[in-house]
């Protein structure tokens, strides 16, 4: 699944009090993130990505994503298995003269998907079983 989520950001908004946006996904595996800057931002607009108030990306804990005309490409590992399935955007723009729109791309597979040898140990345990090697 490939989610899509549009995260306005007020011209003026202060780092102290950042605009939030929740991101709902679902159980699985964060596989691949975007997170597209579009032209005009020209470093005026900030954003970081959380999980459970944990900074997620960047990883850095005092950085922040910052550019202009780039999308940010992020290829991940990252456990989705504790509902709520979330994470939480915070942007904000204390220079910008204009609000922007960051778009923020999120990929998930279920972990079967993305780890195809766990669904083989099963099978082996199974098969281990109907010739009496198992228990």
């Amino acid at each position: 699944m490939y989610y899509d989520f549009a995260v306005v950001v007020p011209a003026g908004t202060k780092e102290a009090t950042p605009v939030e946006q929740t991101l709902k996904l679902t159980k699985g595996i964060i596989h691949r993130v975007e997170v597209e800057f579009p032209g005009g931002c020209k470093g005026y607009v900030s954003l970081v990505i959380l999980h459970e108030e944990h900074q997620l990306y960047p990883t850095d804990p005092d950085g922040a994503f910052n550019t202009n005309a780039y999308t940010i490409p992020i290829d991940d590992y990252f456990p989705l298995d504790t509902a709520p399935y979330e994470l939480k955007a915070k942007g904000w723009a204390p220079n910008a003269i204009y609000d922007h729109t960051i778009t923020v791309r999120i990929g998930v597979l279920p972990e079967e998907l993305l780890s195809p040898l766990t669904g083989i140990s099963g099978m082996f345990k199974k098969f281990f079983k109907l010739i009496g090697l198992g228990g």
